[in-house]
């Protein structure tokens, strides 16, 4: 029996991925600042709205006001079906603030989950976006801590939400890592890699499907372009 795919609304990437990403599992976006991570993740949300699947996005690196000034930028409305109570918009820093932690000061991804899941059927979302997941993740002083923390903040999601859910991840500059902790690769259901790369004289972002489990992907780098009204357009092989 054939599994459900959620079309990502990307032109070209659903092509790669046979017709979309599972449906309700997590997915990894790994990349540089700059590389077009958070425009991706808003054209998969607006996507699912398009189709009418109502959607949650996370941020931390943009408060709500300026994601949805940015999208107008690119032309897009965000207004109004956050208006229209078809999408949640959550600032993580105050949002979190209502989250219990446990005596060692750490947020518990239960409760996390928990949270998350009282969101989720509010608006009877379909699609998820945490854009970073760091912000998901309390300091703690152990790496084994953060990264047990991860596995069970992933498979919980994907074990109770219902959501199809995009993470993203910055990498830094330089570094050969497709995450901060190390982990989420791991625990996601398939990760996809952006790069600013220089082929010839300038430079270009280009999109490589690293991992995708139940799909079989051409292991080629993609160049892709952030084009007005129409965010990510993946062009030709690199």
């Amino acid at each position: 029996m054939a599994r459900v795919r959620v079309p990502t609304g990307i032109e070209g990437l659903d092509e790669l991925l046979q017709g979309g990403l599972l449906q309700g599992k997590s997915y990894l976006i790994s990349g540089e600042p700059g590389t077009g991570k958070t425009t991706l993740a808003a054209q998969y949300i607006l996507e699912g709205l398009r189709r009418g699947e109502n959607g949650i996005y996370i941020s931390i690196d943009e408060k709500p006001a300026h994601l949805v000034e940015d999208a107008e930028g690119l032309g897009w409305d965000l207004r109004t079906p956050v208006d229209e109570g078809k999408l949640t918009l959550l600032d993580v820093s105050p949002y979190f603030n209502s989250v219990k932690t446990g005596k060692s000061g750490s947020i518990d991804a239960n409760e996390v989950i928990q949270d998350l899941a009282k969101q989720v059927r509010r608006i009877n979302a379909k699609r998820m976006v945490v854009d970073p997941i760091a912000p998901l993740v309390a300091h703690r002083e152990r790496l084994y801590d953060v990264q047990e923390y991860i596995r069970n903040l992933i498979f919980g999601i994907d074990d109770n939400l219902g959501c199809t859910t995009l993470f993203t991840s910055h990498v830094r500059p330089g570094t050969p890592g497709l995450s901060e902790y190390g982990i989420e690769e791991f625990m996601v259901s398939g990760v996809i890699s952006l790069r600013l790369v220089k082929p010839e004289k300038k430079y270009v972002r280009s999109l490589f499907v690293r991992k995708m489990r139940g799909t079989a992907t051409d292991l080629s780098e993609y160049a892709f372009e952030i084009v007005h009204g129409r965010g990510v357009v993946i062009r030709q092989p690199i």
